[in-house]
């Protein structure tokens, strides 16, 4: 996918992996530095390149399928030594690519404030449109409107700090490359997960309006989706962090109160995985491994991200360093209840919780957070990324104004009573 094609009207280079050979003698996979095409469009020596359609819904670069056959090169392309720096070719090229873990962090960051500009639009939407007769009401008075509405910007305020925090522990853990495998794929997988849910639900809360790009949540719906397998498909980078910690290879970061509800969650799947691993037969590459634990991957390293995530925003509220967005105590509680609503089994069958416990507590967080959503939803601030025609009546009437228009010619009754 990456872009190679001469549309730029600009040189392009890039880095390649290939497999080194010296006198015969297997090098392993190494970096090189490779001219793809110049200034004037021509594609270089042995270079093909064959441009992809464009994606729907995202204003992407020129994304395509670049080939190499034969391609010269000058002995200083390579990017290294010319000998590998160990005997073990899976680190050397692991840590050829640990760029990639940056890229994996950061390309997830934007998702915070893609949940935060859909879910005003969605709600300034609801607050305009109106239903029911003689006394109309707004759609946002209705739970099944804001509901949604108010769980995504909670979110979208918990995971600003849990961003915040995960590029902090990231720069400390420079030297641990395992440690920030464990960070970047647990941040992502947590908020890309959530937020392809979540974005697709407000498409539907929407209506037909949702549906069109113009109002910019199916847009960057589709757009985040190429964002959740860049750098790393979230679900394989799941299979590969739950492998390795239940192989006792990696460890995530210990909870700072282990006896948060968030946290018992965490360390319950995580043991239940470790018993079912603990009765199976074939190891970790065994059809019962496949069978039984693959399909665990995503819940337990995203357990492991929510748990994280609150504990950021949590600090960022009560030791006084809320930078970004403002993080309230109904917000959190509203993030939390709504993670413990994804699982109520586990909390019903450990006994934690009644289902009927779980819904009251769930709907007193809502109602806790409807006060504060009017205003998070008309924050200033969102004001400058909201161009979606549905939020404003009169810009949605200047819209459709200048679209294309078919007009049949008047009936004959209407042009009688217009001589008249």
């Amino acid at each position: 996918m990456p872009p190679s094609s001469p549309h730029s009207g600009m040189a392009r280079t890039a880095v390649v992996f290939a497999r080194l050979i010296v006198a015969g003698k297997d090098q392993g996979v190494r970096p090189f530095i490779v001219p793809l095409n110049d200034a004037s469009g021509a594609m270089c020596r042995g270079v093909t390149c064959t441009l992809f359609p464009a994606r729907p819904g995202a204003k992407a670069i020129d994304h395509a399928l670049t080939s190499f056959r034969h391609v010269p090169l000058p002995a200083e392309a390579l990017l290294g030594h010319l000998h590998g720096s160990s005997k073990d070719e899976r680190k050397d090229f692991m840590r050829a690519i640990h760029r990639v873990t940056v890229g994996t962090l950061c390309i997830s960051t934007s998702n915070a404030i893609v949940l935060r500009v859909s879910g005003c639009i969605a709600g300034r939407y609801s607050a305009k449109r109106r239903v029911g007769a003689p006394e109309s009401v707004p759609i946002l008075s209705f739970s099944t409107q804001y509901g949604p509405i108010a769980r995504i910007l909670a979110h979208a305020t918990v995971f600003d700090k849990y961003a915040i925090e995960a590029m902090q522990l990231f720069i400390e853990n420079g030297g641990k490359p395992d440690m920030q495998n464990v960070i970047a794929g647990a941040f992502k997988a947590t908020v890309c997960d959530y937020t392809q849910k979540a974005l697709s639900e407000l498409v539907d809360r929407c209506g037909w309006q949702g549906l069109y790009t113009h109002n910019q949540i199916s847009e960057v719906w589709l757009a985040e989706k190429g964002n959740s397998i860049a750098e790393g498909d979230f679900v394989v980078l799941c299979i590969r962090l739950a492998s390795e910690i239940l192989l006792g290879r990696y460890a995530p970061p210990k909870p700072r109160d282990p006896h948060c509800l968030l946290a018992r969650h965490e360390s319950g799947l995580w043991d239940e995985a470790r018993q079912i691993w603990a009765s199976l037969r074939g190891g970790h590459r065994g059809k019962e491994f496949n069978a039984r634990i693959l399909p665990l991957s995503l819940p337990l390293v995203r357990a492991t991200g929510k748990r994280m995530a609150y504990e950021a925003a949590k600090d960022a509220m009560v030791h006084g360093n809320d930078h970004g967005l403002s993080m309230t105590p109904q917000a959190l509680a509203l993030y939390e209840s709504t993670c413990m609503m994804e699982d109520q089994s586990w909390y019903v069958e450990n006994g934690i919780m009644s289902r009927r416990a779980l819904l009251n507590r769930d709907v007193d967080a809502m109602n806790a957070m409807l006060p504060l959503l009017e205003g998070m939803i008309n924050d200033p601030a969102v004001d400058a990324f909201v161009n979606a025609p549905m939020v404003d009546q009169d810009r949605l009437a200047a819209f459709f104004s200048s679209l294309p228009s078919f007009e049949g010619p008047e009936t004959e009754c209407f042009q009688a009573k217009a001589k008249i």
